[in-house]
This record gives structure tokens, C-alpha cells and sequence, in this order.
């Protein structure tokens, strides 16, 4: 079971000092469950005496983020291949990405493993991405976006991703498809 943050309640923020704040509830669900949850975007209303900034629900569910991540990685092409990396497939997973996932699952003692040709199909390696997702579970407590930004920044930049400047990029490539 995955723990994962849910917002319930979203605010307008910008009148005369007013600030309703987000209230969040952590809910209990299974890998293939995964609800829809909120994303979060500033957008700028016009009004003709001011403008507003507004924050608009925009509900997103996991397999919306894997396939952001997967255009950002692949543009959806199950037969990408980038020879100087060796990373191959709609989520370009390299051999050290197979190795790390096989490893988990040795950890967890679960009968599984990937082969390097598994990187071709794109179930097996949607499979490989949540394996790794799951590992993210020593942060929560943490919004949607924010595991969603660790989880990819992690997938760029290997187990401590999320603190290296190198995949902030990538993050914003991700927000960017996920916003559209």
C-alpha cells in the first residue's frame, strides 16, 4: 500500500488579506487505485477594477503523470533509443535503472525480475517507473506536485535526485505536460 497526500479543499488567494488555506488528508490506497488528485496552478484572472490571481483545480491521476513523464522522455515512442546513454524505450531506462529495480524487489523478496529487453514494452517499463515511485515513501506529508516532483526528479537523476539543481529542468518539463 502507498500512502498518498490528497488535497480537499482549494483557496482563492489575493483578496484584501484573505488567505484560505488548503486542507489536506492522507488516504490509504493500492498501486492500481490510485485516485485522481489536484494539481495546483496559478492562473490570472482579469477584472476590470483589478487583477486576481486564482488557483484552479486541475485533477490529474498517477497514469497522467507517467505519461508526462513519458512524453518528456520519449515524446511516446516505445522505440527510442539514445545510443550514448544506451537508454532505450518510451521511458529511456538505462541498465543501471534495471539493475536498481531489480534490486528493490530482491530487497522487498518479491519473485520478479526485469530483463534489459523489457525497456521495449511499455507496460514493463510503466511497471519499472512505479517500482521506483514506490520507494518515495519516506516523504510524506507532502502535497501531489511535491511527490510528483520528487518521483521525477529521482527518475533524472537517480536516488537523490530531487537535490541536485541538474534536474530542475526536467521538473519544469514535466510541470509544463501535466499543465496542458
Amino acid at each position: 500500500m502507498k500512502k498518498i497526500i490528497l488535497l480537499s479543499a482549494l483557496s482563492v488567494v489575493g483578496y484584501v488579506g484573505s488567505d484560505v488555506s488548503s486542507k489536506t488528508q492522507t488516504a490509504e490506497v493500492g498501486r492500481e487505485e490510485i485516485p485522481s488528485l489536484l494539481l495546483q496552478s496559478t492562473d490570472t484572472v482579469a477584472n476590470t477594477v483589478d487583477t486576481v490571481p486564482v488557483i484552479v483545480e486541475h485533477k490529474i491521476t498517477w497514469d497522467d503523470f507517467v505519461n508526462a513523464v513519458i512524453y518528456v522522455e520519449s515524446r511516446g515512442n516505445d522505440s527510442a533509443y539514445h545510443e550514448k546513454e544506451k537508454a532505450v524505450g518510451c521511458l529511456q531506462i538505462r541498465p543501471i535503472m534495471v539493475r536498481e529495480v531489480n534490486r528493490i524487489l530482491r530487497k522487498h523478496k518479491v519473485n520478479l525480475k526485469f530483463e534489459m529487453d523489457d525497456r521495449w514494452n511499455r507496460q514493463k517499463s510503466v511497471d519499472m517507473f512505479d517500482i521506483m515511485a514506490e520507494e518515495v515513501e519516506c516523504c510524506l506529508g507532502l502535497s501531489q506536485l511535491e511527490f510528483f516532483e520528487i518521483v521525477a526528479r529521482r527518475w533524472n537523476g537517480g536516488g537523490r535526485g530531487e537535490k541536485k539543481k541538474a534536474t530542475i529542468k526536467y521538473w519544469e518539463r514535466i510541470k509544463n505536460q501535466l499543465n496542458k
